[in-house]
C-alpha cells in the first residue's frame, strides 16, 4: 500500500526554516551537528554557562553570535535552544543586536510575543520537518509509546514532540498546558472535533490526571502513562448525551512545575 500524501499549511516562520533546510541540501536534520548547521549558515555557535537565560543572539557590525547555556542538563533542550535562536538568526537579527531567552520564552509557543512564536515555529519545523514528522507516525497507533519514539527519533523533548504532533500527527488530539495548578493554555489539532472546558488561570478539572498530580503528586509512568478518564473530565457534553472513556497522558516536567495533558478519545 502506498502511504498517504499530505500537506500542510506552513506559517512564515516553518516555511523559512524549510528553506534554510533545502539551502543547507538537509532533508534529515538530525544528519548533521546543529552547530555546524549554524555556522554553515554564517554565525559562530558557543555554548557557556548563562545566567537567567537558555540562550542569545548578539548581532554586531553584520556577525552575529549564537550562545546556548551550557548548563541546560538534556542535549535535546541544547537542540531546540539552538533552533530557536537560529530562528532569531535567520528571521530577526535586523530588529534587535541582542536576543536573549529564558524557559519561559522557549515555552511560549501560542501565549509568546510574535517573534518568540515565531522563534519557536522555526525551531520546530527545522528539527521535525512536518511531512518527514508525519510519515514517521502515520499509521501507527497514537499513545505515550509513539511520542517517545518521535523525540528519540529527532533528538527533541517529548514536549516538543507533543507540540509538534498537534500539527502534523496522525490522530485528534487537544493538549493542555498547566503550571503551578493552574491552566495557561491549550491547543486541538485541526481535526479534534469536542469542546474543551478551560477557564485560564484556574485549576484543572478534578477528575484529570493533571489535578490528581498537582493534588496528590500521583505521576503515572511506564505503561500506566495512558489513563482511562471520562469525557466530561476535560470536554463539553452535548445536550442528552451519554458521558464516554477518553485518555490522557499526563507529561510532567518537574524541574519547570508545568504539565502537557494530551487528551483523546478512547
Amino acid at each position: 500500500m502506498v502511504p498517504t500524501t499530505k500537506t500542510f499549511k506552513l506559517t512564515k516562520a516553518e516555511l523559512t526554516a524549510q528553506k534554510v533546510l533545502d539551502a543547507c541540501g538537509l532533508d534529515d536534520p538530525t544528519e548533521l551537528p546543529i552547530s555546524e548547521i549554524i555556522l554553515g549558515r554564517r554565525a559562530f555557535y558557543e555554548e557557556k554557562p548563562l545566567s537567567g537565560k537558555e540562550g542569545e543572539i548578539i548581532t554586531l557590525k553584520g556577525k552575529s553570535i549564537i550562545t546556548i547555556n551550557s548548563q541546560i542538563e538534556y542535549v535535546s533542550k541544547k537542540r531546540f535552544a539552538a533552533a530557536h535562536e537560529l530562528g532569531h538568526f535567520e528571521m530577526h537579527k535586523d530588529l534587535y543586536p541582542i536576543i536573549s531567552d529564558t524557559d519561559h520564552d522557549l515555552l511560549s509557543w501560542f501565549q509568546g510575543g510574535p517573534h518568540e512564536v515565531e522563534a519557536n515555529e522555526f525551531a520546530s519545523e527545522f528539527l521535525m520537518p512536518s511531512t518527514l514528522f508525519y510519515k514517521e507516525c502515520e499509521r501507527k497507533v497514537f499513545g505515550p509509546d509513539l511520542i517517545d519514539n518521535l523525540a528519540k527519533r529527532f533528538q527533541v523533548s517529548k514536549t516538543a514532540a507533543i507540540l509538534k504532533f498537534v500539527k502534523a500527527g496522525n490522530h485528534p488530539i487537544c493538549i493542555v498546558f498547566c503550571k503551578g495548578n493552574k491552566m495557561k493554555w491549550f491547543k486541538p489539532s485541526y481535526d479534534f472535533r469536542y469542546f474543551l472546558e478551560f477557564q485560564r488561570d484556574s485549576p484543572p478539572p478534578t477528575g484529570s490526571v493533571a489535578y490528581e498530580l498537582y493534588t496528590t503528586k500521583k505521576v503515572y509512568s511506564g505503561n500506566e502513562s495512558k489513563q482511562d478518564i471520562w469525557k466530561s473530565d476535560w470536554l463539553r457534553l452535548n445536550d442528552d448525551e451519554q458521558d464516554s472513556r477518553f485518555y490522557e497522558y499526563c507529561l510532567f516536567a518537574k524541574s519547570y512545575d508545568y504539565t502537557i495533558s494530551v487528551i483523546w478519545e478512547k
